[in-house]
Formats: structure tokens, sequence, C-alpha cells
């Protein structure tokens, strides 16, 4: 592989698999591992001039690439990966493209990749020195967008103060910390409460959220139950 690498380096399967009783001449030292879901990254920008896994246009981008109307020459990311078969399957004429494409990233984390469409081959450069171009045997196209991401629960929350304000936000709870059995608003926001009750457990702070509602004229539902039910903690 040039230009990427696959985030787990193990070819102990490889030696002991299928491939290593097929393939008994290959040095397996040089080989990434034999995953059939590999997970590949992109390689940094300080391994551009790295000789054994660079010597590749367009790689090295660390998984950041522009939109060509900015930059046409950072708009793109390139790796090679090289593939050998294994018995039953060895007919040299029969390409299959790998499927099920899954791209993550850091600020767009979630992509939807279609299947795999075979295109007209590839020309590239040739590496003879000469004006001439090389011929990819097959090449296929596939598309990923981005997708919107699933709203999740929140594993944890943080209760904001300021210091011009005597209220704190504390962790949303179900409207008023009401009970699964209780009938409330379930999106409903959190009643704000005095510094202090912080300190306090949560289902022992009803009582405070409503005397501090009521001394500084806050609206809340007085149908609220006793004890308060957080959801996000």
């Amino acid at each position: 592989m040039r230009g990427a690498y696959t985030q787990k380096i193990n070819y102990s399967d490889c030696i002991y698999g299928a491939a290593g009783k097929y393939y008994q001449d290959i040095d397996f030292s040089e080989v990434m591992n034999c995953q059939k879901k590999p997970i590949i990254s992109d390689l940094p920008h300080e391994k551009s001039n790295d000789t054994q896994v660079r010597k590749l246009p367009s790689c090295c981008r660390n998984g950041s690439i522009l939109p060509t109307i900015m930059d046409s020459s950072q708009s793109k990311a390139v790796f090679q990966l090289q593939v050998y078969k294994i018995p039953p399957n060895m007919n040299r004429t029969a390409l299959y493209p790998p499927e099920k494409w899954k791209i993550e990233g850091v600020v767009n984390l979630n992509y939807k990749c279609g299947q795999p469409l075979k295109v007209d081959p590839t020309l590239f450069p040739g590496t003879s020195g000469l004006q001439a171009t090389s011929t990819a045997m097959a090449t296929w196209q596939i598309v990923c967008n981005i997708s919107r991401p699933k709203n999740g629960k929140s594993r944890c929350c943080v209760s904001f103060s300021a210091y011009y304000n005597e209220s704190v936000i504390p962790c949303e709870t179900c409207a008023c910390g009401c009970d699964a059995d209780d009938k409330c608003i379930p999106n409903g926001k959190a009643m704000l409460l005095p510094a202090e009750a912080l300190l306090i457990p949560f289902k022992n702070r009803t009582t405070k959220a409503k005397a501090w509602a009521s001394l500084k004229h806050f609206l809340y539902r007085k149908s609220c139950p006793a004890v308060t039910i957080v959801e996000s903690a």
C-alpha cells in the first residue's frame, strides 16, 4: 500500500492463513494485513517524502482536501492498494472492486457511500519519462455524500453559570423533573437553580427549584412531582 496505511498492521493472519499457504514466496513483512474490512487512514503531510510509502502524486493530505475553486492541486487525495487473489477465485479476468465503503471524518462524521459503478479506465502518466500514458485495467467510481447524523442520547451534561446571573442552568431534566408515569413535557427546559443547589443530589433539587422560581418570579409548572428524575447525567 502506498499513500495510506491501515490502522491495524498485522501480517500474522496472512502467514498462517490461506494467503500464506498459496503465496509461499512472498515477503509478508511488507503486507499491512489480511482483513476483509480494513480501516484505511490517509498519511500525514510529514510522510510526503517517505520513499517507502509515498512516491505517489496527490497523496498524504492528512485526510483534508480543499474545494477545486480554492486550490485544485489540493482537491484530491490518492492512495494505492495492491490486492492478491487466493483460491478458489483465481480468474484474472474477473475483477471485483472493494465494496461497502464507509468514510469517517472529524468535522463531518457521517458519509453514505453508494455502490461501485464501472467507468472508463483511468489514465496515468507514464513512469518511463517519455510522453506516454498508462491505462488502468478497470476503474470504478464510488460517490459518497454527507448524511445527516442521527440524534443520539447525551452521555454527559454540564451545568452552566455566569458571574452576572444569579441562577445556574442545570442538566436537562424531564421538563420539571417528572417520573415516567407522570404527565409532563419530555422536551421542556430544565428549571433554573441557585448555585448552592448544584451540591445537592438530583432527586432533592425539586424543592429548591420551586422555591427559587417563586423568589425570582420565574414561571414554572406547579404540577411538577416531588422527585426530579434526570435524563442526562
